[in-house]
C-alpha cells in the first residue's frame, strides 16, 4: 500500500471501524484530534461519512488508535458477526523445512535462548544464512560467547495482528566460534544494530528445523 501524499478514497466502513478502536481505547474525538493534529470536526467526520484521506492522515490515525493502517481498512464487524464470520476456525500447520528455510535466509533478526547457570536467556540479534549455518555477531565477553558447543534455540517469526495470523521457525542446535572461512563470507552481511565492539563472530549449527503457520481465512 503507498502511504504517500496522494488521497486514498476510503471504504466507508472506515469510520465505525475508527469509532469503534477510539471507544475501544476509551478516548474521545478531542483526544484522537490531539494525537493527530487533524481538529476534532474532521475525526467527527470520519467517523460519520466516508471521506479521502492523504497517506499522512492515514499513518497519524493508526499511530494515534495504536493499529496498523491495513487494521484500520479491516471490515468492521460487530461481536456476534465476528463469531460467525470466524468459522471455521483458525488453522495451524506444520512448515516444510525447505520453506521454513526460505524464511531464515530472507531474515535478519531472530531471538537466540540458551542457558546461563540458572537463568534460560533469551536475546534478539542480528544474523545472517551462510552454508546452512546462522552466524551473528557479539561481544568477546559476552554470556553467549562463552557457550561453545552447548546446546542453543533460534527464532524467527511474524505476526499480522489484523489478520490474525503469522508464522513462527525454531531451530535447535549447537553454537560455537565461527571458523575464518565463515566469517570471511559473513563480513558486510550481518551488522548488530546495538552497536558497541561486537567482532567475535558466532555459528548456530542446525539440528532440527521446524515451523508452524497459522492462517485465520
Amino acid at each position: 500500500m503507498d502511504i504517500g501524499s496522494q488521497n486514498v478514497q476510503v471504504p466507508g466502513d472506515l469510520g465505525t471501524r475508527v469509532k469503534h478502536r477510539r471507544l475501544e481505547l476509551g478516548l474521545s474525538t478531542a483526544e484522537v484530534a490531539e494525537r493527530t493534529g487533524m481538529g476534532t470536526r474532521r475525526i467527527e467526520r470520519i467517523e460519520t461519512r466516508p471521506v479521502a484521506l492523504t497517506g499522512g492522515e492515514l499513518l497519524r490515525l493508526s499511530r494515534a488508535l495504536d493499529t496498523t493502517i491495513s487494521g484500520l481498512f479491516a471490515p468492521y464487524r460487530s461481536r456476534s458477526a465476528r463469531r460467525a464470520v470466524l468459522t471455521p476456525e483458525p488453522e495451524l500447520e506444520p512448515m516444510r523445512r525447505d520453506e521454513c528455510m526460505k524464511l531464515i535466509e530472507a531474515g535478519v533478526v531472530g531471538r537466540i535462548a540458551f542457558n546461563r547457570a540458572d537463568d534460560l536467556l533469551v536475546i534478539p540479534v542480528n544474523y545472517c544464512y551462510v552454508n546452512e549455518l546462522i552466524v551473528f555477531r557479539t561481544a568477546a565477553d559476552s554470556a553467549v560467547a562463552q557457550y561453545d558447543l552447548a546446546p542453543i534455540a533460534f527464532e524467527i517469526d511474524a505476526v499480522d495482528e489484523s489478520l490474525r495470523d503469522g508464522w513462527s521457525v525454531l531451530v535447535n542446535g549447537t553454537v560455537r566460534p565461527a571458523t575464518s572461512q565463515e566469517i570471511e563470507v559473513a563480513l558486510g552481511r550481518v551488522e548488530p544494530w546495538a552497536g558497541g565492539t561486537r567482532e567475535t563472530y558466532i555459528a548456530i549449527e542446525p539440528r532440527r528445523i521446524s515451523g508452524r503457520r497459522i492462517r485465520s481465512w
